[in-house]
């Protein structure tokens, strides 16, 4: 019976797991392509982003008002890519995770295609059988300015 239990934890381990990476895949589906509002939906009402350049936003309104906002005005083309997950399931509703990020994009102030590498610290907090980002951490490693690009849209 102990065996049974144990087996069962760890199948919702793993299910939280790959639930938690979906969340990462659709996170960065809705950047790709501009979805602000289910982009949105992946955090909580309370969630904290800390983007790395001395920018702290917290809550809804402050992520509402940056991403639907400002971020239309910094990039044009955006192409996030996550790898190496580290994901520890904490309790049934909580847990974290980091990412590293490997992010092509072009700044629409300047027209330049940029790649940008950055760690994603995350917290993660499960509300109503949903896995959603409570506090993200950005550790920005490098920028690299490739060259003048034209989107091919």
């Amino acid at each position: 019976m102990a065996e049974l239990k144990d087996l069962e934890a760890r199948i919702r381990t793993l299910e939280d797991i790959e639930a938690i990476k979906k969340l990462r895949g659709r996170y960065w589906r809705c950047i790709r392509e501009k979805l602000w509002d289910d982009y949105l939906d992946c955090f909580t009402d309370d969630a904290e982003v800390d983007l790395g350049v001395g920018m702290q936003l917290r809550g809804m309104k402050e992520l509402t008002q940056f991403y639907k906002e400002t971020m239309p005005t910094l990039r044009d083309v955006i192409i996030p890519q996550g790898h190496n997950p580290e994901i520890d399931v904490l309790s049934d509703t909580r847990a974290t995770g980091k990412w590293l990020i490997d992010n092509p994009q072009i700044e629409k102030p300047t027209n330049k295609a940029v790649r940008q590498g950055s760690i994603y610290d995350e917290e993660y907090a499960k509300e109503n059988g949903k896995w959603r980002i409570k506090k993200q951490k950005i550790g920005h490693i490098y920028k690299e300015s490739i060259v003048h690009l034209e989107p091919l849209r």
